[in-house]
């Protein structure tokens, strides 16, 4: 073999060793950077939204961002599940989420340490599988301004979207303690309005407000908000509803609300608005059933020790908050458990035309200094009696049930008067069991909830009401 022929063919296998090595860089760098995924698959990519510092020109990266809530949506622009745009700090106005992909989820969240603040915030018709959190929604807050109108809403064909871990008000705190009955009434709007379906709203912070969460229906037929979740919210300083679902397959849990004052618009002095921690009704003249509902693990309580200095929890001595309403009927299949209701009328739980339904290991006592309290099953407004219901493990002040001839009644207690016995420190809403009372071991586990109201397991023996001791 010749030198020549002989170099030659060293030169060749050097070029495929090189190429070879290369290769296995190339596959390497790809795994680092998550390329390795199963074909189709892409790395979840990040953007940046800073009103102060961006621009619409910038591509949004870290270094470049876009400067409005809108640049996220601009024409042409298209994300992929799982891709998240984070916002800086600063005033985002009028908010609109648009468009969507068919699975999967994007989100849209606070950069770390940072407020990102809105005006309003709107799930426009369209938008699906998006997540908002983190947001500060209050127009008072963002531009100095107030509105009566929602500060968010999902609208009707908005579906498959989660507002969470937000704060939603009318105004900050130091404003609406300066609010006088007026200003309530032409300041302050409604939280969070949820039209569309199968949409979830968790774990957000919801403060003076006229209506706290409310889950809307579109036609007789039931259409609107079916579907929706409403879980681990508090709604505090508020003067109408805390929460409200007025459709089918709601579930509604783990929520809380205090602190409901007597705003009274004016020309309503004589009939002032009808309050409740949690109502149901349609308003729409149909009969349409309202079912599969679940309201789980629910503490609402009128008043606590702190408020407002400027306008009461009563109106002259009366037209408090009613508790957890189902009014119209007919209602079926809901399950109404591990609840706490503490308020200031009767009314405490008030059940028309429920058949079917589960009202167990729930705790309704007044809310202190009131006197009366009851667990009220029905009839419907049309004189039809509810039928084929179970009323297991409540602890309450009183049972008014007599109407529901059929239903299954056991290990049940009525408390009375007898608060002392029973509950850790009634006057101040405490309502965790007492050491040593009646209620403890009292229960029985047939179609109980397995879990508590702090979502503490239970063990058996089970106990009656809302808490395990």
């Amino acid at each position: 073999m010749s030198v020549s022929a002989s170099l030659g063919r060293r030169s060749r296998l050097t070029a495929v060793f090189v190429c070879v090595l290369l290769l296995l860089g190339f596959l390497t760098d790809r795994t680092a950077f998550g390329a390795g995924a199963p074909p189709g698959a892409a790395a979840a990519a990040s953007y940046y939204v800073d009103p102060v510092n961006g621009s619409s020109a910038n591509p949004g990266t870290s270094a470049q961002p876009w400067k409005s809530f809108q640049d996220i949506f601009a024409q042409g622009r298209t994300y992929g599940s799982g891709d998240v745009v984070y916002l800086r700090s600063g005033n985002y106005g009028a908010a609109v989420v648009n468009g969507g992909v068919s699975s999967g989820n994007r989100t849209i969240k606070a950069a770390p340490g940072a407020v990102p603040r809105m005006k309003t915030l709107r799930f426009a018709a369209g938008a699906t599988h998006w997540t908002v959190d983190g947001v500060l929604v209050s127009p008072q807050e963002a531009d100095g301004t107030y509105t009566t109108g929602n500060l968010v809403q999902f609208d009707s064909g908005a579906t498959n979207d989660i507002l969470q871990n937000s704060q939603v008000r009318a105004a900050s705190d130091a404003a609406a303690d300066t609010w006088y009955n007026n200003d309530w009434v032409n300041r302050s709007g409604t939280g969070i309005v949820v039209i569309g379906s199968n949409n979830q709203v968790l774990n957000n912070q919801i403060r003076n407000v006229r209506n706290g969460v409310m889950l809307e229906r579109t036609s007789t037929a039931g259409a609107g908000a079916t579907g929706g979740v409403v879980r681990g919210n508090s709604v505090n300083h508020f003067w109408e509803d805390a929460y409200r679902c007025k459709v089918s397959g709601c579930l509604v849990e783990y929520n809380s609300a205090v602190n409901s004052y007597a705003v009274v618009p004016p020309g309503t002095e004589a009939d002032p608005p009808h309050r409740d921690m949690f109502q149901s009704y349609r308003g729409d003249g149909s009969f349409t059933p309202v079912t599969n509902v679940v309201l789980r693990g629910n503490v609402f309580i009128s008043r606590m020790g702190t408020r407002y200095s400027k306008i009461p929890f009563q109106y002259n001595g009366k037209y408090t908050i009613q508790g957890l309403s189902a009014f119209d009927g007919p209602y079926s299949n809901w399950t109404i458990e591990n609840n706490v209701v503490q308020v200031e009328v009767g009314l405490a739980m008030g059940l028309y035309g429920m058949n079917n339904s589960r009202i167990v290991n729930n705790t309704v006592v007044p809310r202190y200094p009131a006197a009366d309290s009851e667990i009220r099953l029905t009839n419907q407004k049309d004189g039809t009696p509810p039928t084929g219901d179970i009323v297991r493990n409540n602890l309450a002040h009183t049972f008014n049930t007599a109407a529901a001839a059929d239903a299954q009644h056991s290990n049940n207690i009525t408390v009375g008067t007898s608060y002392s016995t029973y509950f850790v420190n009634y006057q101040s809403g405490d309502l965790h069991l007492k050491a040593g009372n009646p209620a403890i071991g009292a229960a029985t586990n047939r179609d109980a909830p397995t879990i508590d109201a702090d979502r503490k397991a239970r063990s058996a023996p089970y106990d009656v009401g809302a808490y395990e001791f």
